[in-house]
């Protein structure tokens, strides 16, 4: 949600996808241009191409990993960008990176940013007045309760552990 809220802000038009037409309902809520529940539509990629007229898009955020490479791939536009930023169905990725190459588009994985990556969200931040979304607080004493909620997927944005 963080990365659509960013996106937005920069005036890009956000297509997000979900399981959940709820979520998808709160997405289009922060900005999103288009939404695709990918479990009514499980080729995904070809409604982008559709939403595009063909194009594709220029850059995804993947957080699925094995299960959704090959649709990320067949989704992105010539010279387009693909940030891995999770790996949702674990590591086992063998992609058929063929279709990069056609496209000359790319992959980059992201873990961290520098201190002036951080510095310069954060001004982005502050100037566009984003906050994120926060689904719920746990108490440390809660931790496996807010682990409980993790793995459920049911949350929508970020799950906060208080330490104080």
């Amino acid at each position: 949600m963080f990365g659509l809220q960013l996106a937005a802000a920069h005036g890009a038009r956000v297509i997000v996808t979900s399981s959940s037409d709820a979520k998808l309902e709160r997405a289009r809520n922060l900005g999103a241009w288009q939404t695709i529940n990918y479990r009514t539509q499980p080729e995904w990629d070809k409604v982008v191409l559709d939403l595009t007229d063909g194009k594709g898009v220029d850059h995804i955020l993947e957080l699925g990993g094995p299960d959704t490479y090959d649709r990320s791939i067949a989704a992105i536009a010539a010279g387009g960008r693909i940030a891995q930023i999770g790996v949702l169905t674990g590591f086992a990725l063998q992609p058929n990176i063929l279709p990069l190459m056609f496209k000359n588009a790319s992959i980059n994985g992201i873990c961290v940013g520098s201190v002036e990556h951080f510095q310069r969200l954060n001004k982005f931040l502050s100037d566009h007045q984003i906050h994120p979304v926060l689904d719920q607080v746990f108490d440390f004493d809660d931790v496996p309760e807010a682990y409980d909620r993790l793995k459920s997927a049911a949350h929508f944005g970020k799950i906060v552990i208080d330490l104080a």
